[in-house]
C-alpha cells in the first residue's frame, strides 16, 4: 500500500500550545462554507434531517463568488498568512459551479500555506479533477461512505457506480501534481472486517488514508443506534477528553457562510454570528466587541446560555492536548479584556 495510515494525529502540521498563542492576531483556520446543500443524506449527518428540523444554518445555498473575492482579498489584511483555507461545512463544496475558481483564486493571492477541500468525492469527473488539479489545491479529503454500493445507499442513501467512483479517484491521483490526497472513511461505515478491503481498494490511490471515529455532532441524531462503539475517542482515534469546559476552536478559526455571516466554530448549526462580511472586513470582526464576547463566555464556561453550544459534543472530541484551556482559563480572560 502506497498510502501513509493516519491515526491519533492531524495529516500534515504539529500542533503549537493553544494557550501560549492566545489572543491571535491571525485566525489559524477560514473556513468556507460555500455550499449549504448535498447531493447525499449520510445517516450520521445534519443533512438526513428535514430542513424543518435543523434549526437555523444559513440562508442561501450557494455563496456568491463576489462575496467569495471580497473574503480571500480581506484574508490578505490579517497580520500573518493563515495556516488553511477550507471549503467544508454543512454541505458538499463540490456542488459549487464554481469551485475551482476558487482555489484558484485564493491559491493565485497566496492566501494560505495550505488550501483544503473536504468532499464526498462523488461529483469528481476527469474534467473536474482536471480543474482542481490545476487550480492549486494543497489537498484533496475524500470522506468514503462504505467499500460498496449496498453500503452507500444503507449509510448515504445514494445508489452509486461504486466502481466508477473508484476509478474516477484514480484519475486524480495517476494525473495530480502537488496535490495530496487524503481518503478516510467513518468506522460506521465499515461493517466487521471490511477494514483491510478499505485499504485495498483505496490504499493505492491516496497519499494518506485513515478510519475514522464517528462523532455526536448532531443532537437530533440518536448515535447510539448507529455506532458500534461507545463514544470514548476523538475523530482521530485519541482518548476523547470529555471533562473540558471550554471550546478550544473558536479561539483559532473562524467559518464564512454562504450569505457572508462569519461564524467562530463547524457546528452542525449556527451557533454565533459575530458579523457579516458583507458589510465589515475579516479582520475587523476577528478583533470586534461580538466575537470577544463569545470567547469570554467560553472562558467564563458559561456555554450553557448559548442554545447551540449547550447541546454541542464535538468539541469534546475534536480537541487535541495541545488545545486545552481549561486550566488557564483566568489568565487568558484577562488577555482578552
Amino acid at each position: 500500500m502506497k498510502a501513509k495510515i493516519i491515526k491519533g494525529q492531524t495529516t500534515s502540521a504539529t500542533r503549537s500550545i493553544l494557550a501560549d498563542n492566545i489572543p491571535l492576531d491571525t485566525p489559524y483556520v477560514i473556513q468556507i462554507f460555500p455550499v449549504y446543500g448535498c447531493n447525499f443524506r449520510c445517516n450520521y449527518c445534519i443533512h438526513s434531517l428535514n430542513p424543518s428540523e435543523r434549526g437555523y444554518i444559513a440562508d442561501k445555498k450557494f455563496m456568491d463568488f463576489d462575496l467569495y473575492k471580497k473574503c480571500i482579498d480581506d484574508i490578505l489584511e490579517f497580520p500573518q498568512k493563515i495556516k488553511m483555507l477550507r471549503f467544508a461545512a454543512t454541505g458538499e463544496p463540490l456542488l459549487h459551479p464554481q469551485i475551482a475558481e476558487m482555489i484558484e483564486y485564493a491559491a493565485q493571492k497566496k492566501a494560505a500555506n495550505s488550501i483544503e477541500i473536504v468532499t464526498n468525492g462523488s461529483l469528481l469527473t476527469p474534467e473536474l479533477s482536471n480543474k482542481l488539479i490545476n487550480s492549486g489545491l494543497n489537498w484533496l479529503r475524500i470522506s468514503i461512505q462504505g467499500v460498496s454500493a449496498k453500503k452507500y445507499k444503507e449509510i448515504s442513501d445514494v445508489s452509486i457506480d461504486f466502481e466508477e467512483f473508484v476509478k474516477n479517484i484514480r484519475y486524480f491521483y495517476d494525473n495530480k501534481k502537488d496535490t495530496q490526497i487524503y481518503i478516510k472513511i467513518i468506522d460506521c461505515a465499515l461493517s466487521e472486517g471490511e477494514e483491510e478491503k478499505f485499504y485495498q481498494i483505496f490504499g493505492d490511490i491516496c497519499d494518506k488514508i485513515s478510519v475514522e471515529y464517528l462523532l455526536p455532532a448532531v443532537s437530533q441524531i440518536n448515535y447510539a443506534e448507529i455506532s458500534n462503539h461507545e463514544f470514548e475517542f476523538t475523530q482521530n482515534g485519541v482518548k476523547a477528553n470529555k471533562d473540558i469546559e471550554v471550546c478550544p476552536q473558536v479561539f483559532y478559526m473562524m467559518q464564512v457562510n454562504p450569505e457572508g455571516n462569519i461564524v467562530p466554530c463547524c457546528s452542525m448549526e449556527t451557533a454565533y454570528i459575530e458579523g457579516n462580511n458583507l458589510q465589515n472586513s475579516l479582520v475587523d470582526i476577528w478583533n470586534g466587541k461580538k466575537r470577544k464576547n463569545f470567547l469570554l463566555m467560553q472562558l467564563n464556561k458559561v456555554k450553557h446560555k448559548n442554545k447551540i453550544c449547550k447541546e454541542c459534543q464535538i468539541y469534546k472530541y475534536g480537541a487535541f492536548r495541545e488545545d486545552i484551556l481549561d486550566d488557564r482559563a483566568e489568565q487568558l480572560k484577562t488577555k482578552l479584556l
